[in-house]
């Protein structure tokens, strides 16, 4: 019966931190153990020992709130971490950022169609049982702060928190480096381990969704003050007006334009591309060298930025301008610039580990394809209306033979590992590869589309030098080479988005700037975007000179911040 009513603090924080990082997620450790192969066993075993020393932290943080403050927080993640089990144990739900939006706004659909008895039932023995208990028991424990503790006494409290310190940090260490060297071993691409798992199990998902929801409150508001919004200082129509239509907008990863096959290079790395009737592929130019850099100017209006070393943003992007214009949007990147992903405003954004958390249990390589997944999940969750879902790849990036499977390595010798001494033409073959890989990835892009009214631009944020046992971008736009501007520009739509005599003036204008090798570049992207689905702005919100669907459009100036594009 003492064990009913009354208990030391230090025993139950060892009682909850093993019933949250354990018990509660026995469902997704078993699941993930039994994947296949000895490395998710031990991984398994691994992120157990870890969720329990990471919970042990957390709920003795908890302790210096005092008892009421102690209960109160644990109560919190013990119900919040009961909730979010049943759909993780029963589902094999990732509790992403996507989750934390649609709770935290009273989702209608999340209310009327996920709260079933069932999970009312589990809500109350898994969670609120655990938590009454809590609350009645007696909690007795030693003070480690007062002086007449002792310094002994003061130690020996500390102890246990170095020890888990120690535990955690040399669990999750261990499943790093067992994973990086078998996606080693297999030439495989594989996402920030740590942030796989704390977007996989209780309580660090729902944690860290709720931290980012939280930044993005914090962006949204810091960008109401300080930045320039078009959408409230300009009018923006569409004749006729549009009330369904699907707009997809790829932003690539390095992929160079001269080495595409539909741009006239040796090799034939874009076969289905090259077949897509609807397609039209230009030579463009970035607006910097950088992922960073130029996801800050490439998606606002011409002069959205600072003209600085960091690209300071001065307005609001394009698909921000489009939320307002009554679309609902999502995003999913095979990266990780949450900054970025806040900006647009979307209803929900997914980063790569939380991405690379859902296939956690199964073969699946970490790579673009995936991306083609989360965009018909959302194309059935938003089957009508207006709908903008944008897709953030990882192209063409360094390791190239890490961007594509086995089957696209067409072009040989590569260059399989970042340790190895490769020449230009091993990684030149390797780049190649993964350009075919953009191609398959793309196609499958327009597969899912094909039926719908679509849109769909693809354009990667720089490009990269390539040469002897090197790589490299990020070199300064006053002085960068001009390949790592070089990024193509491809527009694609359906039969059912052409058939519009609106948009088939607008197709005829961009097959002429295609013929007549016109020259885009990224800060056009904002007018042109707005402008092909069929925008206009009366008092200049929209750019026509920039506007690729215009019949006049202009190139952008080139001087010596973005290098004249020369062929090889």
């Amino acid at each position: 019966m003492r064990f009913l009513s009354t208990l030391s603090q230090h025993r139950v924080t060892l009682a909850l931190s093993f019933y949250i990082g354990v018990i509660l997620n026995s469902g997704s450790l078993v699941r993930n153990g039994l994947a296949g192969g000895w490395l998710p066993a031990i991984s398994a075993l691994l992120s157990a020992i870890a969720l329990f020393a990471f919970c042990y932290l957390l709920i003795r943080f908890f302790s210096v709130f005092g008892q009421h403050g102690y209960k109160v927080l644990s109560s919190f993640t013990l119900l919040a971490s009961a909730a979010a089990s049943f759909y993780m144990t029963f589902f094999n739900v990732v509790i992403g950022y996507g989750v934390i939006v649609s709770t935290l706004t009273l989702d209608t659909d999340l209310t009327n169609e996920a709260l079933g008895h069932k999970f009312f039932l589990w809500f109350a023995l898994m969670g609120l049982a655990p938590c009454i208990w809590l609350w009645l028991l007696k909690l007795t424990h030693t003070s480690y702060s007062k002086p007449r503790a002792g310094v002994s006494v003061f130690v020996k409290g500390l102890l246990p928190i170095i020890g888990t310190l120690l535990v955690l940090n040399i669990s999750i260490k261990t499943i790093v480096k067992l994973t990086e060297d078998q996606a080693r071993k297999n030439n495989q691409y594989t996402a920030s381990i740590g942030g796989v798992i704390a977007h996989s199990y209780l309580p660090t998902n729902w944690i860290a969704s709720l931290a980012i929801y939280a930044h993005q409150l914090s962006t949204e508001d810091a960008s109401a003050k300080q930045l320039f919004e078009p959408s409230k200082n300009f009018t923006y129509q569409s004749t006729p007006a549009i009330d369904d239509l699907f707009v997809v907008f790829v932003i690539g990863e390095t992929t160079r334009w001269d080495h595409m096959g539909l741009f006239g290079y040796e090799r034939n790395t874009t076969p289905l591309l090259a077949q897509e009737p609807n397609l039209i592929a230009l030579r463009g130019t970035s607006c910097d060298t950088a992922t960073k850099l130029s996801l800050r100017c490439m998606f606002v209006r011409e002069n959205g930025t600072e003209d600085n070393a960091q690209r300071t943003l001065k307005e609001r992007n394009v698909f921000a301008v489009m939320r307002k214009l009554g679309f609902t949007s999502e995003l999913f990147g095979m990266q990780s610039e949450a900054w970025f992903y806040s900006s647009l405003d979307a209803n929900s954004y997914e980063i790569r580990e939380i991405i690379a958390s859902e296939y956690a249990s199964s073969k699946r390589p970490i790579d673009d394809m995936l991306l083609v997944d989360q965009m018909e999940r959302s194309i059935k969750k938003y089957p009508q209306g207006k709908h903008l879902i944008v897709l953030h790849t990882k192209g063409s990036h360094h390791l190239y033979s890490q961007r594509y499977t086995r089957e696209f390595a067409r072009f040989t010798p590569e260059c399989m590992d970042i340790d190895d001494t490769c020449t230009r033409q091993q990684l030149i073959n390797s780049f190649d590869n993964s350009v075919l890989y953009v191609d398959h990835m793309l196609k499958n892009v327009f597969d899912k589309l094909r039926d719908k009214n679509a849109l769909v631009f693809y354009v990667p944020d720089h490009g990269e030098s390539i040469d002897e046992n090197n790589h490299f971008h990020a070199t300064p736009k006053e002085m960068a080479p001009p390949e790592q501007f070089r990024v193509p520009f491809i527009i694609w739509a359906s039969d059912k988005f052409i058939a519009q005599p609106q948009h088939q003036l607008f197709f005829a204008n961009l097959k002429k700037h295609e013929e007549n090798d016109f020259n885009p570049h990224h800060e056009q992207i904002f007018d042109s975007l707005l402008g092909c689905m069929g925008y206009s702005s009366p008092d200049g919100g929209i750019n026509a000179q920039n506007n690729w669907c215009d019949d006049n459009p202009k190139s952008m100036a080139f001087d010596n911040h973005a290098p004249r594009l020369m062929q090889r």
